[in-house]
C-alpha cells in the first residue's frame, strides 16, 4: 500500500509540474499578445486623447480596454492591479525608446 501510495504521489507531482508549467506558457504568451495590443491602444490614445490631464486619461483609457480584452478565465490570474503595473512598464519601455532610440533602461 505504501509504494502505491509513493508511486502514485510521483505521478500526481508529475502531472501537477506539467499542467502548471503549460500554464505559464499560456500566460507567458498572453502577456505578449497583451503587450502589442498595449503598444498599439497607447498610440491610440495618443491620437484620440487631448487637453489637461490627458496622461492619466490616456492610462485609465489603454487600462480598460486592455483589461475587458482579457478572457474570463485569464482574469483570475491578472489583476487590475498586475496590469497597471506591466502597462506603467511598457510605457516607460516605449519612452525610453524614445528618447535614445535604445532600450537601454534609461527612462525609469
Amino acid at each position: 500500500m505504501r509504494d502505491l501510495l509513493l508511486t502514485e504521489g510521483i505521478t500526481l507531482i508529475l502531472i501537477t509540474v506539467f499542467f502548471g508549467y503549460v500554464l505559464y506558457l499560456i500566460i507567458n504568451r498572453r502577456w505578449e499578445q497583451l503587450r502589442a495590443l498595449g503598444y498599439q491602444l497607447i498610440l491610440q490614445a495618443e491620437k484620440l486623447i487631448t487637453g489637461t490631464q490627458k496622461g492619466q486619461r490616456r492610462f485609465e483609457f489603454v487600462l480598460d480596454r486592455l483589461y475587458s480584452a482579457l478572457p474570463a478565465w485569464l482574469g483570475l490570474f491578472i489583476t487590475e492591479e498586475a496590469l497597471r503595473g506591466k502597462l506603467q512598464e511598457w510605457f516607460n519601455d516605449i519612452k525610453d525608446y524614445m528618447g535614445n532610440r535604445q532600450m537601454d533602461k534609461s527612462v525609469q
